[in-house]
């Protein structure tokens, strides 16, 4: 009997002392990275809920901007359909840009067609053109410029006063085929 209390006594704290380390697995494995999971998440819910709430700032003027979008643009306003150049056309494009530039009475300064930007089989071509004359002609211009279908984009814009008068700059692309 000796021998078996011995043994009732070591069973006795090693079911305890097992029980012990499962826990602690469970808690080590199972309980800890969930718990890491959740602070995350409720982190990310706040982030969340601070975004939703500068977004609702947001919403008296993006139905607006939404319903202006849906309407047919005013008569005034043109929207071309963008018909690329041929590439034989290229060599013709200062004498356009100089017409443009005649009939907006302005003086055309230089055109300068920017090889590098068709580098990659990119079909666009940007174009950096230096003009002078008076400020309200240059609207003349634009307005010229967008009546140009081959016109994707306006790149740059800018107006100095020089000695010789105002002098506009502008960067286009040009869609080409």
């Amino acid at each position: 009997m000796a021998k078996n209390a011995r043994t009732s006594a070591g069973s006795k704290l090693a079911f305890p002392a097992i029980l012990i380390i499962a826990l602690l697995v469970i808690l080590f494995f199972g309980v800890i990275p969930v718990s890491r999971g959740i602070t995350k998440t409720r982190a990310s819910i706040v982030e969340l809920q601070a975004d939703i709430k500068d977004q609702k700032a947001f919403i008296p003027i993006f139905i607006p901007m939404q319903r202006r979008l849906q309407e047919s643009l005013p008569e005034e306003i043109s929207v071309n359909e963008l018909q690329p150049l041929k590439i034989e056309d290229l060599a013709e494009l200062p004498d356009v840009f100089e017409a443009l530039a005649r009939e907006s009475q302005v003086e055309l300064v230089s055109v300068t067609p920017q090889v590098r930007s068709l580098q990659g089989g990119r079909e666009m071509l940007r174009v950096d053109t230096r003009m002078r004359g008076e400020f309200l002609t240059f609207n003349k211009l634009l307005n010229g410029l967008n009546e140009m279908k081959s016109v994707d984009s306006i790149d740059s814009f800018s107006i100095k006063v020089t000695d010789l008068g105002h002098e506009m700059n502008l960067s286009v692309w040009l869609a080409i085929q």
